[in-house]
């Protein structure tokens, strides 16, 4: 089985877990510090992406990647994703807010799960959205290796 296959498998699961949520904090090893990086890459794509700053989320993606959008566009890598997160972040009629729902990791893996709300305000369209984050740790750094977004309601 794949490395990706793998951490896609691992974040499945702990999606799966349902009512057992363990937190990043909870689930590191003491003291090696793998928490606070996850917690840290977690903040800084809510940040990018709030900013619209492309660079920085997309030195958050793992080379491979695989973005998923609601309608059914499959982006597969780093430079697939980072050319439409480019094109996308260079808009500015949108809007998007997460909330976290759920968040697992260990030192190796990790998954959050955001109920999100994109709109474009000025064309009067709203869609909520479920985004699962599926996290890898590679060389000391959390890269994203899934990104679904689900559209509900």
């Amino acid at each position: 089985m794949s490395l990706r296959t793998r951490i896609v498998a691992a974040g499945l699961a702990l999606a799966a877990a349902g009512g057992v949520t363990v937190t990043a904090s909870a689930a590191a090893h003491p003291g090696d510090g793998c928490a606070r990086q996850f917690d840290a890459a977690v903040r800084t794509y809510l940040r990018t992406t709030d900013q619209r700053d492309a660079r920085g989320f997309n030195a958050l993606l793992h080379r491979d990647v695989t973005g998923v959008l609601p309608g059914g566009a499959v982006f597969s890598g780093r430079a697939e994703m980072a050319a439409f997160i480019d094109g996308f972040f260079a808009r500015t009629d949108w809007t998007q807010t997460f909330t976290e729902q759920r968040r697992a990791a260990d030192c190796e893996t990790g998954y959050v799960l955001f109920d999100s709300v994109y709109a474009e305000p000025a064309a009067g369209y709203v869609s909520p959205l479920v985004i699962g984050l599926t996290w890898t740790r590679e060389h000391g750094r959390w890269l994203v290796l899934a990104d679904q977004n689900t559209a509900v309601g």
